[in-house]
């Protein structure tokens, strides 16, 4: 007998298993071909604009793959706050552009150590994640 599948099911029939509903912070696992970053957002602007903003300071280094929005925001103790982007292709050229432009932006980068569950600030700083809030949008 047939049965209707809704969408759910037919995507976990597809990939294997079912779908989680728990979210996770973007860097606390491995996905391979993918690195993920956070970015301050020191001038409060809406965070898809500094998002573009970022992956077009010249010169724009990348030539395949893409970058995205992680939906994720993490706030250091501090009151800091980070954002989660994530980008495939040459990863090294992507790095470069997120480092060219946060430098020309003057904003900071940090990624997650998943040996210590902290982010990890460029100048070495370092918050276990359990001292921040995150929250995911």
């Amino acid at each position: 007998m047939n049965k209707i599948m809704n969408k759910k099911e037919l995507l976990e029939r597809v990939l294997g298993h079912p779908i989680s509903k728990e979210r996770r912070v973007p860097g606390t696992y491995f996905v391979e071909g993918r690195e993920y970053r956070y970015v301050s957002n020191k001038s409060q602007v809406k965070f898809g604009e500094l998002f573009h903003e970022l992956f077009n300071v010249p010169p724009v280094i990348p030539q395949n793959g893409g970058a995205l929005i992680e939906g994720c925001k993490i706030t250091l103790p501090n009151g800091d706050i980070f954002e989660a982007v994530s980008y495939k292709g040459v990863i090294e050229e992507w790095r470069q552009q997120l480092e060219q432009g946060a430098k020309a932006l003057n904003e900071e980068v940090a990624r997650i150590d998943i040996d210590t569950d902290s982010i990890v600030l460029n100048d070495m700083r370092s918050f276990r994640l359990t001292d921040c809030t995150i929250d995911f949008y």
